[in-house]
């Protein structure tokens, strides 16, 4: 495991020491909000053990790649930002492209542009909110640029982290854990207002990359629409609805969010 930055992102790279496969080996891994890199890890080991070699960050604004310049409270990154980052985490180098949720927006965002070596994207439950059937409320209805304070930004953190904790678990984070994780509000908050209001929409049907969209086969009705829009939007596009998990797969079914990466593999990259 070797540890880098890249301007202010914490990149960590995990060597393979599985099989040697054909095609591209190389994984960058994509978290979604109020997540970090970490969350990745019994992923990473499938996948490193399988012959991949993996690349995870924090994204800006978040645990190690948090309060380091330019970043700061008072100008958290916007969406546009985050889509440079992951540019940038890629480089020269093929790469398929793993996002959770809102890392797989942000991934699927970027492999519009065709700027990057993308050997495949795969998304896990990524979320449209500029798309009217997705019906955001909360930060995505706020037009980015709109002042916030900051006791708004670490209530909406807090209210994030007990819809995705539980009340009970939550309560018993160190209250260390819970000013940091209160402390991303602003990022939360930006990110969320600036995806929901991209102008002029993405065009997605420009993707040049092959993707697999994926999503648990009881997601809410929101996220099955959001796949059946990229199945039928996406050009070389191919859906995967994944049985008995749910949308913390990278969490609670590590070996079945490393499947979907194997799959890409095979189906795009050999």
């Amino acid at each position: 495991m070797l540890q880098s930055r890249l301007d202010s992102l914490a990149i960590t790279h995990h060597q393979a020491n599985g099989l040697l496969l054909r095609g591209t080996t190389r994984v960058v891994l994509v978290h979604g909000a109020m997540d970090r890199s970490r969350s990745f890890g019994r992923v990473i080991r499938h996948l490193t053990a399988t012959g991949f070699d993996c690349v995870s960050y924090d994204r800006r604004g978040y645990e190690a790649s948090a309060l380091q310049k330019p970043f700061s409270l008072e100008s958290p990154p916007a969406i546009d930002e985050h889509i440079e980052d992951l540019a940038g985490v890629i480089g020269d180098e093929p790469a398929i492209v793993f996002g959770h949720s809102l890392g797989g927006t942000i991934a699927l965002l970027l492999a519009a542009q065709n700027r990057s070596p993308i050997s495949a994207v795969v998304t896990f439950e990524s979320p449209l909110p500029w798309m009217s059937f997705w019906n955001g409320g909360g930060a995505y209805s706020i037009q980015p640029g709109t002042p916030i304070s900051n006791e708004f930004a670490e209530d909406f953190a807090a209210q994030f982290m007990i819809r995705m904790l539980g009340q009970h678990r939550w309560d018993r984070l160190p209250p260390s854990t819970k000013a940091r994780r209160k402390a991303e509000g602003t990022v939360l908050v930006a990110e969320m207002s600036t995806v929901a209001h991209l102008s002029p929409p993405p065009e997605l049907n420009q993707i040049l990359s092959p993707s697999l969209i994926c999503a648990s086969a009881n997601a809410p009705e929101r996220h099955v629409q959001a796949v059946e829009y990229l199945a039928t939007t996406i050009p070389r596009v191919e859906k995967v609805m994944v049985t008995d998990t749910d949308h913390g797969i990278h969490l609670s079914d590590p070996a079945k969010a490393s499947e979907l990466v194997e799959l890409a593999h095979s189906k795009y990259t050999c």
